[in-house]
């Protein structure tokens, strides 16, 4: 995906959308209808060690070895179905 090309948005449940690249399909970010911030995936980062994560998001399916920033606010995934 080109800098200057906006992500297409797909409409994952009735509560948010989710972005992603027109070009490859890979998934960018997710969010919900009521909240301006954007969760992004680590994955889509350039360069993720010039950034800190603030909070943890879908702890539920969290791995048992994963336990990078175990202080940090942890929020299970929204889901209103």
């Amino acid at each position: 995906m080109h800098w200057n090309t906006p992500p297409a948005l797909y409409r994952s449940s009735p509560i948010a959308v989710r972005g992603f690249c027109p070009d490859c399909g890979s998934p960018l970010f997710l969010q919900y209808d009521d909240d301006p911030r954007l969760r992004f995936t680590a994955g889509t980062l350039d360069w993720p060690e010039g950034l800190a994560p603030t909070d943890h998001y879908g702890v539920e399916s969290r791995l048992p070895w994963d336990d990078s920033g175990p202080s940090l606010p942890a929020e299970e995934t929204k889901e209103r179905f």
